[in-house]
């Protein structure tokens, strides 16, 4: 009754036909009217305003795109039905047009009457042709008597094989005519076992990534797990065969010959039930696995699982004809319905190839299927099959419950009794989301434009890239965006020409591509040296103009890190140091004790011993540093220079007999195993990065706020008892030794207003609570407002390396990205040294001839690196950059024709 009354409520509001000779009554009633539409953030480059106006422009209406969906989120199976109503009603409360998939639009949505029926909309839709859609996605979100979304593109679940395992057993090809006991049989011999017994590689899993188990149940079953009878239809999981295909499939996982894994975990298992989606990805070049060697096959009964994308439109919208419009608008967009989580268009005439199906994927004749993906030639002609005889999204309704049945056999219930309990789930979230009909207010309400400027105000834009937070590729909001809104309504509050801030979080270094773009940008890293510095501005006119900024009150020698040819290219914002985290709890089981206000060389070398000594079987020291910049710092720290980094170039001086001292001392502590050590070499440099179950009592961290968190752990782990300290590297007698990177400020060398961008950098600046590091101004190691916003132990720590940074003994080491004022053209001097410590320890070589040998190389290099010359104009998409690299590579190879990055 219910159903027939909403169908009703959508006649009165519908009204009339929908034909092009109403057009002008559409555009009357949606004159000056704004539709919002809600995507996944990967399309935020494809639905551009470009693409929109034609629509806005037919039907006189302004569409705001949302850029807020993740692309996948199942529901089912033990989710909490409230928590999805509740995030669904606030979408369709967010936007009119809602991009979905088969996880996000569920029976359990449309009975709370959150979607609009499009079905009279589409009846009298005289420009729509039912039959331009394949017709599995046409009829999936088809239920209860409606037409819940219209399809865009859709994937195919399969099974697929490695044939050439399954030849060297004597196995048959998997087929649409298996049977679970085939499954089972194949499972167990293509299982590999380690010596012991215990399964090594299972030999059939179905990804877990979606709702492929649900989907090959379902097509094992060969039946619906529904009642067509009642209306709505309800959910039935009563077909006896359900308990038998548990009962197997829960045994095969029990024995571990099955199971389900996760992403692209599964690679090596022989036999897979999976999407084609997650197939074509790992086709990209210098991602390809072993598919290309793989066949598939459809599921049993002949059909295939698809997962169908669309567009739905809200139950709240007040312009239901116009928003029906757009979502048909946005299904004939070719660029969306290729798009990288479907393997086809939905409809017929958006195919992209030209070919038409044989009578393996169909009638001949019949256009082809409109092919998206890069689906390797094995297994394309299935997928053909497989659009031919998908099942419906609808068909697969209620599927995902027996996941609850399996999860409560785990908890020890029969088959047949955890049915049971999962239709009684089913039923209830049925009627929880019925209860709902009618009971909620849907009004969408289109979100702010932005802020209005008045006459003479500009708005500056902003991209900050911190190398943290932002949503997929970098791109959304910033994880502390709050603290960032609140320094810009400060900052435009304050400011008489700057009305507001478009600030926007991107995942580029590159100052081409940003200087285009924006205004102003913010990085976490130093990209001064080696860069194209034409498309930025000198920032020196504007510093000595400042009565604000005084050069001497810049940290160390940060100031000239930022600069090149005499000029400043950058605004110092923060700077990380890399630093030292000891474990409190280990040093005391060992009876170390706990260095005070930083570490001596002749301390240091006394605790990794004692930690040795009282764990024979651990290594004290493991760097979390893939620059291997942690070597280079000890050998400062126990009195040699091998490379010093205050000259340009780099003075070489590995033979002299302090340094070969220096060097050798550390790296006996390498081999007597007191420091892990891997080669300094390798692509990924002196240590690999440790996981987050790694807990030695001494390794490397950046500094900032995070590690003095206290008794609290990070986020959801609040409650974890946090025992490491951050300290300093240890401090020798003749060098001090730090390492830090600079986040840094740039303006852009096409700014509207520089004066007004240094404005706005400045206030920044002088807000270090933005930022993970320390201020890089010693007025605000000391400002008593920041001590008390940071903390006091976290001030201590930063007065404690701003004394280390005023020593004129203190040596700065370039850090992995290359801080330390290195010259673009000397970031590999080290190599040759790293090549004569990896043979001193890795081959026990003699060290005062791979130091002899190295130095020489090395000078040779700096030679020729000397008379590199880069043309800089006419320089895109890091043509500089390359060029530079080139004639580096050139360089190193003609001293010595062995050298390669990757050791």
């Amino acid at each position: 009754m219910r159903s027939w009354l909403a169908k009703f409520m959508v006649l009165l509001i519908t009204v009339t036909s929908i034909s092009s000779s109403l057009l002008p009554l559409f555009q009357a009633s949606a004159q000056s009217s704004t539709l919002v539409v809600s995507l996944p953030t990967i399309w935020e480059d494809t639905v551009t305003d470009d693409m929109l106006a034609d629509f806005e422009a037919q039907y006189g209406v302004d569409v705001i795109p949302l850029f807020e969906q993740n692309t996948f989120g199942f529901f089912g199976g033990g989710a909490d039905v409230t928590t999805h109503l509740d995030e669904t009603e606030d979408l369709v409360n967010t936007a009119d047009v809602v991009y979905i998939d088969s996880s996000s639009l569920t029976p359990e949505d449309t009975l709370a009457g959150y979607f609009l029926d499009l079905m009279p909309l589409a009846q009298s839709d005289a420009a729509l042709d039912s039959s331009d859609f394949i017709p599995a996605a046409w009829q999936s979100y088809q239920w209860d008597g409606g037409l819940w979304a219209l399809p865009l593109s859709l994937d195919a679940i399969l099974v697929t094989y490695d044939p050439a395992t399954f030849d060297s057993l004597g196995l048959a090809y998997p087929s649409e005519r298996w049977t679970l006991d085939d499954f089972a049989n194949a499972a167990r011999m293509l299982t590999t076992y380690a010596a012991d017994g215990a399964v090594e590689t299972p030999g059939f899993t179905v990804n877990s990534g979606g709702n492929n188990l649900d989907v090959f149940l379902r097509a094992l079953l060969g039946a619906s797990m529904y009642d067509a009878t009642t209306m709505p239809n309800q959910p039935d999981f009563t077909n006896p065969s359900l308990e038998t295909y548990l009962d197997t499939w829960y045994d095969l996982t029990e024995e571990g010959v099955a199971g389900s894994q996760f992403g692209g975990g599964d690679t090596e298992i022989p036999l897979r039930v999976e999407g084609m989606m997650g197939y074509s990805e790992r086709q990209r070049p210098g991602q390809e696995d072993d598919t290309a060697d793989r066949y598939a096959s459809l599921l049993p009964n002949g059909v295939a699982g698809l997962n169908v994308q669309g567009f739905a439109v809200s139950a709240g919208t007040q312009y239901p004809e116009v928003a029906y419009e757009l979502a048909k608008f946005l299904t004939l967009r070719s660029e969306l319905t290729s798009n990288s989580f479907s393997v086809a268009s939905a409809r017929y005439s958006l195919t992209t190839t030209t070919t038409t199906t044989t009578d393996q994927s169909g009638t001949p004749g019949q256009p082809g299927m409109g092919r998206n993906r890069n689906v390797p030639d094995t297994i394309q002609p299935t997928v053909d099959l497989a659009l031919a005889s998908g099942l419906p999204v609808a068909e697969l309704r209620y599927t995902a419950y027996l996941s609850t049945a399996l999860n409560e056999m785990s908890a020890g219930l029969d088959a047949r009794s955890a049915l049971q309990t999962a239709e009684a789930q089913a039923v209830a979230d049925v009627e929880t989301a019925q209860a709902r009909y009618g009971n909620v207010y849907l009004s969408i309400t289109p979100p702010e434009t932005g802020i209005v400027l008045q006459a003479g105000e500009i708005a500056l834009t902003c991209a900050v890239n911190l190398g943290f937070g932002g949503g997929p590729g970098g791109q959304g909001d910033l994880a502390n965006q709050t603290e960032w809104d609140t320094l810009i309504a400060d900052f435009v509050a304050s400011d008489s020409v700057v009305g507001d801030v478009i600030l926007e979080s991107v995942n580029s270094t590159d100052l081409a591509t940003l200087a285009e773009s924006y205004d102003c940008f913010i990085l976490s890293t130093n990209v001064v040296q080696g860069a194209d510095l034409s498309v930025i501005l000198n920032v020196d006119p504007l510093i000595d103009t400042d009565p604000n900024f005084d050069r001497n009150d810049v940290i160390g020698n940060t100031l000239s890190q930022l600069q090149s040819d005499n000029k400043t290219w950058a605004l110092p914002l923060a700077i990380q140091p890399q630093m030292l985290e000891y474990d409190s709890e280990q040093f005391a089981w060992a009876g170390v004790p706990e260095p005070t206000n930083g570490w001596t060389a002749d301390a240091f070398t006394d605790a990794l011993r004692m930690l040795k000594s009282y764990n024979p079987d651990v290594t004290p020291f493991n760097a979390n540093d893939p620059s291997g910049s942690y070597i280079m710092m000890l050998i400062g720290a126990y009195g040699g220079l091998p490379l010093d980094y205050r000259t340009d170039p780099v003075t070489v001086n590995f033979t002299d007999q302090a340094n070969v001292d220096a060097i050798r001392q550390v790296l006996d502590l390498v081999k007597n195993g007191y420091i892990a050590y891997s080669g300094l070499n390798d692509v990924a440099g002196g240590n690999m990065i440790l996981s987050m179950e790694d807990s030695p009592a001494i390794t490397t961290n950046t500094l900032s706020s995070f590690n003095f968190r206290g008794a609290g752990g990070p986020p959801g782990m609040e409650d974890a008892v946090d025992t490491t300290v951050t300290t300093t590297y240890p401090q020798g007698s003749t060098f001090g030794v730090i390492a830090y990177e600079i986040s840094t400020g740039y303006i852009s060398a096409t700014a509207q207003n520089p004066d007004a961008t240094y404005r706005f950098l400045s206030e920044v600046a002088r807000n270090p609570q933005l930022f993970s590091g320390m201020p890089a101004r010693q007025s605000l190691i000391y400002d008593p407002v920041v001590a008390a916003s940071q903390g006091a132990e976290i001030v201590e720590v930063y007065q404690q390396l701003d004394t280390l940074l005023r020593n004129p003994n203190t040596i700065v080491y370039p850090t992995f990205t290359g801080g330390g004022g290195r010259n673009a053209l000397s970031f590999i001097d080290n190599y040759w040294l790293n090549q004569a410590m990896d043979n001193y320890v890795l081959e026990d070589a003699d060290l005062e001839y791979e130091l002899a040998d190295a130095a020489m190389k090395t000078k040779a290099y700096q030679e020729c690196a000397a008379s590199i010359v880069v043309d800089t104009t006419d320089q895109q998409d890091g043509g500089m950059q390359f060029e530079m690299f080139q004639q580096i590579q050139q360089c190193a190879v003609s001293v010595d024709p062995d050298f390669s990055l990757g050791g």
